[in-house]
């Protein structure tokens, strides 16, 4: 019976159920957030303390290059995407950026932490393009690195465990990067870790601490420059980018890019990811940004800034899973909801949280972390639910368009928190450098964890009810997509157009059995049964059926020797 069931293919076995993803991919494909991810974290955390102290470069011209580098990852966000979208090789359309930007992310992200001797205008230019190209490779390799989960599965549900496995990462990356990078740089040179008071304008710092700072800069660049190189092999080596669904982006029409573009930013429910993505990441990133600040300045519990910030993000990794859990229960929309309007109590109490408390401050620490998993994760499985809609209602598939643009929202987030967070605390009278601020900072600080948070929380809450895509929509296009597959594949069927080589060489195969059937059925109409063989015409076909099983199907006449037997059978008994 395997035999007959094989033999016997129609159009709708090729739409054939795809292997679910594997532990192993999904682990492999989440290892990738160690790559690129991690670098720009790190680099957002330290960049500016290493240029200003050890580069040596004035701070306006270090926000020059922080500032230029956010302009230009808009402009860089509309390349990539135009170039990943021409994309068609044969080692896939995600993989080859995902291989060739991790490559080259290495080298520039270890010269970033190299200080050269050029003189202010000359390391300023050298840093300057160094930025540039660093945040051009980061999103040649974060859009397609993010993209490629629509690659690895049609199945919504296993899309989005793909992605929770790399949100999940995504904390370790911070967690990783930080602790790594942090603790060489303090073994080379505890000074920089040291809060000091400055009384007098004067102050230097010694060439032999400089050198001894470079050297902690570049041993911790390229142990993380180590770990990027082993993450950007598992994702190569351990993740399978689907051959069929890049075939079936490469035969979709082509469409001006443009055009493609205002598409992609009109559409409705696009509109409403974007906006939520928006005021969900900068809520996140100012808490995130501000976090260590407040504790050491609101709070006044300065040996306690790193643990709070390891609960912090121990708590949104561990939660993440319960986070899943959930969505797949009630479904994404409203576990986003709920989770959000929790979290606007615990903003509020950041304002209340008593100075010197650490019995307060831990748990609604653990608190934050929890409903600091739903934005962390669910924004991103959103994208690709819009990314499914919009080919259900127009049948174009523009994943990479809707993930760069998602992407620039992220990084708009962060350049605005970073910029507001900036601003309040000059505003403040923070002084850089000083143990002990004046109490108008702490307060400030207390308003950066409190009110902006709710603020952001409530207008993305209004873009979120007026999503589009609930979980019974999200069905109906699952169910929508498979007939449009199945639709294309009967067409192809039709038109001997079958995608895969093995399918092309089976249907060969039938067309071959229906040569044979047709001369058989012409031999028997010119046979006399009862005069050639004096056989009745019910005759016993199991010799024949014996004889044909010893017949060399694959020297005889190009078949497989496990041919079906039964449409022989079939052919002599209707023409009888």
């Amino acid at each position: 019976m395997a035999a007959d069931e094989k033999s016997a293919m129609t159009p709708d076995d090729d739409a054939e159920v795809k292997p679910k993803l594997t532990l192993r991919e999904k682990l492999c494909y989440g290892v990738g957030m160690l790559t690129g991810p991690m670098m720009i974290d790190v680099l957002g955390i330290y960049c500016n303390v290493f240029l200003v102290e050890v580069a040596q470069i004035p701070p306006l011209f270090v926000s020059a290059i922080v500032f230029t580098s956010r302009f230009w990852d808009v402009i860089a966000n509309l390349i990539v995407a135009k170039l990943i979208d021409k994309t068609n090789t044969r080692w896939g359309r995600m993989m080859p950026w995902v291989l060739g930007a991790g490559i080259l992310l290495v080298p520039v992200y270890f010269l970033l932490w190299y200080v050269p001797d050029f003189g202010t205008n000359g390391k300023v230019a050298y840093y300057f393009v160094l930025y540039l190209a660093m945040v051009l490779l980061q999103t040649s390799h974060n859009v397609p690195y993010r993209t490629l989960a629509m690659y690895m599965s049609e199945d919504p549900k296993e899309r989005d465990a793909a992605t929770l496995f790399r949100s999940l990462f995504e904390m370790v990356a911070i967690v990783a990067g930080v602790a790594i990078h942090g603790q060489i740089v303090a073994a080379f040179d505890p000074r920089l870790e040291q809060c000091k008071n400055i009384t007098n304008g004067n102050s230097t710092v010694t060439s032999h601490s400089l050198e001894k700072a470079e050297t902690g800069y570049l041993v911790a660049a390229g142990s993380l420059c180590g770990v990027a190189i082993l993450a950007t092999a598992a994702v190569v080596f351990g993740v399978r980018e689907r051959k069929d669904i890049v075939q079936e982006h490469a035969d979709a029409p082509d469409e001006p890019f443009m055009k493609s573009m205002k598409e992609a930013i009109t559409f409705r429910p696009n509109v409403d990811c974007l906006v939520v993505s928006f005021c969900f990441e900068m809520a996140m990133l100012t808490l995130e940004g501000t976090s260590a600040l407040f504790v050491q300045y609101s709070l006044d519990l300065v040996d306690h800034v790193q643990n709070v910030l390891l609960v912090f993000v121990i708590s949104v990794v561990f939660f993440m899973p319960v986070i899943d859990v959930l969505v797949e229960k009630f479904g994404k929309r409203k576990t986003f909801m709920v989770s959000s309007l929790v979290s606007i109590p615990l903003y509020i109490a950041c304002q209340f949280l008593p100075a010197r408390s650490v019995a307060a401050t831990y748990p609604v620490v653990i608190l934050l972390g929890f409903i600091g998993a739903s934005p962390v994760f669910i924004p991103w499985t959103m994208v690709t639910d819009v990314v499914d809609d919009y080919r259900v209602k127009t049948g174009k598939q523009l994943d990479t368009i809707f993930f760069s643009l998602s992407l620039f929202a992220f990084r708009l987030a962060a350049a605005v928190a970073l910029g507001l967070t900036a601003i309040a605390l000059k505003i403040g009278g923070y002084i850089t450098g000083y143990c002990v601020q004046p109490a108008e900072v702490g307060f400030t600080l207390r308003l950066l964890m409190s009110v902006v948070p709710t603020g952001l929380t409530l207008i993305g809450l209004v873009f979120l009810w007026r999503y589009p895509i609930t979980t019974e929509r999200q069905q109906r296009n699952k169910v929508a997509l498979e007939e449009m597959k199945k639709a294309k594949n009967q067409e192809e069927f039709k038109n001997g157009n079958l995608l895969a080589n093995g399918e092309k060489q089976q249907r060969q195969r039938l067309l071959q059995i229906d040569s044979i059937i047709d001369d058989i059925d012409e031999s028997v109409r010119d046979t006399d049964y009862d005069g050639d063989f004096a056989l009745s015409s019910d005759v016993d076909l199991s010799h024949l059926e014996d004889s044909a099983r010893d017949t060399d199907y694959e020297t005889d006449f190009g078949l497989a020797s496990d041919v079906d037997l039964t449409l022989l059978k079939n052919c002599k008994e209707t023409t009888l």
